[in-house]
């Protein structure tokens, strides 16, 4: 596959290095042409062309423009006043950050993924239960946390209709209502749009999308939108580990997502009211041979359990016989408070290290 060509022109010789040398450290997909005069940058482009030019605002003219008919055109600015013919990129910024919105500009004009994703082979894991009060989003932010503070890059993405999380995050520079019109724009690279709505969780070091406007979005969006959506984070292939946390409906919308991933994690409590409902969804399991692959993903996590009590043998044999139990996991004051979960580093990785652990093991198969 040829190397994509990208003309980077400034005259500030200075910078022009410092973005040169780093983009060809990190953006090895591209073959770098640069210019500091804008008559041997007219020059080049009369007999050849790149896919991609970069440039300082001194050479963004309109003859610039009627040179390069088919090249995504961005200006490194200052300023905040549009350019006609150009996409717009802030000059002085850490140069990662830099690097990263050049290539989303590229990406969203091409309509191609090829240069922004990454080389690692992600994996997702849910978490879910058909009962509420398990701690399963308590379990996927700990576990999001855990494997941030491994130095593994997490991607945390709620998919509950009514999110639970929404007050102890920031905003993200887009959100699920974005990612959800880009799945019902035809043309739209699902992937690419996602890619610009991601933050980072500071105190963590996981990265998460904010969660819709309005609930009612939901609505909208059906089982293939959501299959759509997972195959797209897969395409991303910026993160070692996608946890997806879902709610408790089993819905199509959710048995979509739940095919699409590697591992299911089910916590579950020794509560009257929990256990009936995991043990009515084995047992209706049972009588639909299409979600027995299902079952063969999931793994069962003894949440909640009370120091030295035993409580892990009262589990039912009708469940556990059908979902193995991974790791039980002893109440602690760490897991009492979603936003201490955030703040908690190597004590949280320590609580989650048996569910860690077998995720790990799904990963490497």
């Amino acid at each position: 596959m040829r190397k994509r060509k990208m003309a980077l022109a400034d005259s500030d010789e200075r910078y022009l290095k410092e973005i040169s040398y780093y983009f060809m450290e990190k953006l090895p997909q591209f073959e770098l042409l640069i210019f500091t005069r804008r008559e041997t940058l007219y020059q080049y482009l009369e007999s050849d062309k790149a896919d991609i030019l970069v440039v300082d605002e001194a050479f963004a003219e309109e003859q610039l423009i009627k040179l390069t008919p088919s090249t995504t055109r961005i200006v490194l600015s200052m300023g905040i006043s549009p350019i006609d013919g150009f996409e717009m990129v802030r000059k002085y910024q850490r140069m990662d950050t830099l690097s990263e919105a050049v290539l989303l500009k590229y990406a969203e004009e091409s309509n191609t993924l090829d240069t922004v994703k990454g080389n690692s082979t992600t994996k997702i894991t849910a978490f879910y239960s058909p009962a509420g009060g398990t701690g399963k989003t308590t379990l996927a932010l700990a576990m999001a946390t855990a494997g941030a503070q491994a130095g593994m890059s997490i991607l945390y993405l709620n998919l509950e209709e009514i999110d639970s999380v929404k007050d102890i995050f920031g905003k993200t520079p887009g959100n699920l209502s974005d990612i959800f019109l880009a799945l019902k724009t035809r043309g739209v690279n699902v992937a690419v749009k996602m890619k610009g709505c991601v933050g980072k969780e500071p105190s963590a070091g996981f990265y998460y999308i904010s969660g819709v406007d309005s609930i009612s979005e939901y609505e909208e969006i059906n089982k293939e939108d959501m299959k759509h959506l997972i195959i797209a984070v897969r395409e991303l292939a910026d993160y070692d580990l996608v946890i997806v946390d879902l709610g408790s409906g089993f819905t199509d919308k959710t048995k979509a997502i739940l095919n699409e991933v590697e591992t299911i994690l089910v916590p579950a409590v020794l509560d009257e009211g929990s256990l009936s409902k995991l043990g009515r969804f084995v047992s209706e399991s049972k009588l639909h041979d299409i979600y027995e692959p299902l079952l063969k993903k999931m793994k069962l996590i003894y949440n909640k359990v009370e120091a030295h009590s035993g409580e892990i043998t009262a589990l039912p044999d009708s469940i556990s016989s059908r979902i193995p139990c991974c790791a039980s996991i002893a109440k602690s004051s760490v897991l009492a408070k979603k936003r201490n979960i955030l703040q908690a580093g190597d004590m949280i990785f320590e609580v989650m290290k048996p569910i860690f652990q077998t995720v790990m093991e799904e990963r490497a198969k």
